[in-house]
């Protein structure tokens, strides 16, 4: 009841994913290893990793030991290569080489163009590049290669106060051009199945530089359209697109329509509609709405709302647990009775079965760098999924409740 259909229609995944953010690479790389090996004997088959991501300074380090875990999992008996869906991402270029055409800075909002030692590409010759690397260092073929906040080339566009819609049309020829390399990748099998896009989509309430998110956007049917215009008369391979969903950050469930009407659907809806897959990140760790701490009243606390049991529990958080389980009908709200006699879950596995029931997600990404993650997310997945009523309920209750703050 937690599989789920991804991509060619000979595929399937776990609706809970492997994370593989800050996994590799460092002391703490043995735990992030066993951790993994834990996933896939757990079911969890979707590991989604990325060439810049590493625990320590390792450009690749994940990769490495994403392939590393897959290789011995497999020697072992625990799966078999065909059963595990490995999507890795592109974008990042590794500090101290040289910049590619086309590259853009990556740094805060306000930091000038040029003055970055951090760039971001998706030129086609990188993006040929940069997946063979993945491939080697994963030493098997990626299912999915997704490019990595291509938005970036929008934020240095902000910068430089080009007007929206040039920059946006900018966005999507160089989109264009980076789907046509992916295409020959998949022709060519270095690539096993398809390609995606990770980013801060229109119905995203924050950027990718943190800003409110507008200019910054992609615009989900636009990606299709340029992925179309890659392969002419054939049929292109953009099969999925992942972005940010939590109980907090739920503009992609509930749309943005008050303050974007373009957005007003939400981008679940909109992918189910255009036949790709999604993929949710996030789901646990919130960047709160402007004017809403995480700390206690009057303090300023932590840069993200923890959606996790803790003690002491910061009076927000305690506010957002009691909404989302009432949400979510894990305690009486007035409208379902409290279970009785059975013991409240932690708020982490309630989270994580909310952002996997919510519509058309394949699979919601976890960063389960131990194996308590690991139980968490086996938990999360022998429930059933939450009825879509009460997502859209629990989401709303949330969203009026940080707005009342």
């Amino acid at each position: 009841r937690n599989v789920r259909p991804f991509g060619p229609p000979r595929l399937s995944v776990s609706a809970l994913g492997f994370g593989a953010y800050r996994v590799g690479g460092g002391e703490k790389e043995p735990a992030h290893l066993a951790a993994l090996r834990s996933a896939l004997r757990v079911g969890v088959n979707l590991v989604d990793t990325s060439s810049h991501y590493s625990a320590g300074s390792s450009h690749g380090a994940s990769e490495r030991l994403v392939g590393r875990a897959i290789a011995e999992a497999v020697e072992a008996g625990d799966v078999e290569r065909e059963g595990v869906v490995v999507c890795t991402k592109l974008g990042h270029v590794e500090v101290g080489t040289p910049k590619p055409s086309g590259a853009v800075p990556i740094g805060p909002p306000g930091q000038s163009q040029g003055s970055s030692d951090v760039w971001h590409s998706i030129d086609p010759e990188f993006v040929d590049a940069e997946v063979r690397a993945s491939r080697e260092r994963l030493g098997t073929p990626p299912d999915f290669v997704l490019l990595h906040n291509p938005e970036y080339f929008l934020s240095a566009q902000l910068t430089q106060r080009v007007p929206i819609a040039d920059a946006w049309d900018e966005m999507y020829t160089r989109l264009q051009a980076a789907f046509g390399a992916l295409e020959a990748l998949c022709d060519e099998g270095v690539i096993g199945s398809g390609y995606g896009v990770s980013g801060n989509f229109l119905s995203c309430l924050f950027s990718t530089t943190g800003r409110p998110n507008l200019y910054e956007a992609l615009a989900l049917d636009r990606v299709v359209d340029a992925a179309a215009a890659a392969r002419p008369g054939g049929q292109h391979r953009l099969a999925l697109a992942q972005l940010p969903l939590n109980a907090v950050e739920s503009g992609a469930v509930l749309g943005r329509g008050d303050a974007v009407p373009e957005a007003a659907e939400g981008d679940c809806s909109l992918a189910g509609r255009l036949g790709l897959a999604l993929v949710t990140n996030r789901p646990l760790n919130a960047l709160p709405l402007p004017g809403v701490s995480s700390g206690d009243w009057g303090r300023n606390g932590a840069e993200h709302l923890r959606l996790r049991e803790a003690k002491p529990m910061g009076t927000v958080e305690s506010l957002m647990r009691r909404v989302i389980l009432e949400g979510a009908g894990i305690v009486g709200d007035g409208s379902a009775p409290a279970l009785r006699g059975v013991a409240t879950p932690p708020l982490q596995q309630v989270a994580l079965r909310l952002a996997m029931s919510s519509p058309s997600v394949a699979s919601c990404l976890c960063g389960m760098r131990t194996e308590g993650y690991v139980e968490d997310a086996a938990a999360a997945l022998r429930e059933a999924p939450l009825e879509p009523e009460r997502v859209q309920a629990t989401f709303a209750a949330v969203r009026r409740a940080a707005e009342e703050l």
